[in-house]
């Protein structure tokens, strides 16, 4: 078989067992409520199946959350921008306007913006197909990968840029502007992530990776990708205030990042979060 054949027959299977776990995925209402935070065992009864809460679940009305003692939940309603906060033991009925304690204590509400919650309704079906996708990933071959940020808008001026490259092998990163052969920053580093150490202005940039060629003659890898630090007048630059500590808030930022399209900043904050949850696989799917 040709190079050509195998390349398209690789591909077709991709594509097939992409199809696959699409058509397997059950049938969802449109989500009531999402889910920010958890600690402990929280159950969910829906549709007469009983399951655990994870984060970035959506939940439909008339959901059960049953929560044993010491264990706690942060949901948002989608068509409220009201954020509920439960506390075990207690179960919860989740109703149409609002939750209900059926045991326990009633939850509390606290209000939240309402593009935050249009950001998380509008990730309802992408986080659906991340899930369903999540084992089926694509990587470049050969020793050197950018991860991000590549032909992406980016709103931290000072961006952190991603890549992967055999272990221990030292890299040279170039950052240099599009209407320009000078260098606006440069490294040498063996990690596989480095913070721009200046600040750059609004504009296109370029980012060049070199890795040395190794042993027994193989030519050097490069690869080279593209970002855009977003206008200091774009409406986006809002999301720079500093990212708060709660834990809920810090997903609900994180999706508002997905939704304005700039998922490198959202990359790098899924990260952050999923170093701190390591055993919540939604955040995995998410952090790559």
């Amino acid at each position: 078989m040709t190079r050509p054949a195998r390349s398209f027959s690789f591909l077709y299977l991709f594509l097939m067992l992409a199809c696959s776990l699409l058509v397997q995925l059950p049938a969802h209402a449109q989500g009531l409520a999402m889910a920010l935070d958890r600690s402990g065992d929280v159950e969910v009864l829906a549709g007469g199946k009983s399951s655990k809460l994870n984060l970035l679940d959506y939940l439909p009305a008339d959901s059960e959350l049953r929560l044993p003692a010491n264990s706690a939940a942060t949901l948002v309603y989608l068509g409220t921008s009201q954020e509920w906060q439960f506390t075990g033991p207690g179960r919860f009925k989740l109703q149409a306007g609002q939750p209900s304690a059926l045991q326990g204590a009633a939850p509390k509400a606290r209000g939240v913006p309402a593009q935050s919650t249009q950001a998380m309704a509008k990730l309802e079906p992408v986080q659906r197909e991340r899930m369903a996708l999540g084992a089926v990933v694509m990587r470049a071959s050969g020793p050197l990968r950018i991860v991000s940020p590549n032909n992406v808008d980016v709103l931290d001026p000072r961006p952190t840029l991603l890549w992967l490259v055999t272990e221990g092998r030292a890299v040279r990163i170039t950052v240099t502007p599009a209407d320009s052969q000078t260098p606006a920053a440069q490294t040498v580093t063996a990690a596989m992530q480095w913070t721009v150490p200046v600040e750059l202005a609004p504009g296109n940039y370029s980012w060049r990776l070199e890795a040395a060629g190794e042993a027994g003659g193989a030519p050097a890898a490069t690869r080279t990708g593209r970002f855009s630090i977003i206008d200091k007048g774009d409406a986006r630059r809002a999301r720079m205030a500093e990212a708060p500590a709660n834990f809920a808030q810090r997903v609900s930022q994180a999706v508002t990042l997905e939704s304005d399209n700039l998922p490198h900043d959202a990359l790098l904050l899924w990260r952050a979060l999923a170093a701190e949850r390591p055993n919540e696989e939604s955040l995995k799917q998410w952090a790559k």
